[in-house]
């Protein structure tokens, strides 16, 4: 299996998990979260709540986030934090 499939595969299920945290953490609706969703700007989550999906976000990509990184342009969104998940280098590698 090349470096980019495992890479995505594993970003896929990040995605997927984001996506159950913030339904059963941040109590999103299920049915109208999508990738594009704005979770701050569209008041799906607070300012209190933005560094517990932070330490989520540690927490599953096995990564520190610099507190410079927690921008609305990195976490305003699933999509939006996926990719500032790869530039980060993605997801921890099974051990």
């Amino acid at each position: 299996m090349n470096f980019q499939h495992t890479e995505d595969a594993a970003l896929d299920g990040f995605r997927r998990a984001l996506r159950a945290a913030l339904v059963a953490q941040f109590g999103a609706d299920a049915a109208s979260l999508d990738d594009d969703t704005k979770l701050f700007t569209g008041g799906l989550i607070d300012s209190l709540s933005v560094m517990d999906l932070v330490t989520f976000v540690e927490r599953e990509l096995g990564k520190r986030v610099p507190p410079a990184a927690i921008t609305l342009e990195n976490f305003d969104s699933i999509a939006q934090i996926v990719a500032f998940a790869r530039t980060l280098g993605g997801t921890r590698q099974p051990t």
